[in-house]
């Protein structure tokens, strides 16, 4: 039973972070629609494609940028 607990505890950790990142992406393009920057990568300053835009819509970053990112490189 204690070793369910933990998973559990740590199963809703996990969900509340990550509900918490794509939180905070969508207030970004909220602001980015604010300033009219929106579907304007924050990193290169390219366009952000607009399949991309319509798969994820509080994108803020092309998908290459996206990638070095998450990768650690930028």
């Amino acid at each position: 039973d204690e070793g369910k607990d933990d998973f559990e505890k740590t199963l809703n950790l996990k969900i509340s972070n990550k509900e918490s990142g794509v939180l905070r992406q969508v207030e970004r393009a909220l602001e980015k629609i604010d300033e009219g920057s929106y579907g304007v990568c924050d990193i290169t300053g390219d366009p952000i494609p607009e399949k991309r835009l319509e798969a994820v819509p509080y994108a803020t970053m092309t998908v290459a940028a996206q990638e070095k990112f998450e990768k650690g490189l930028l």
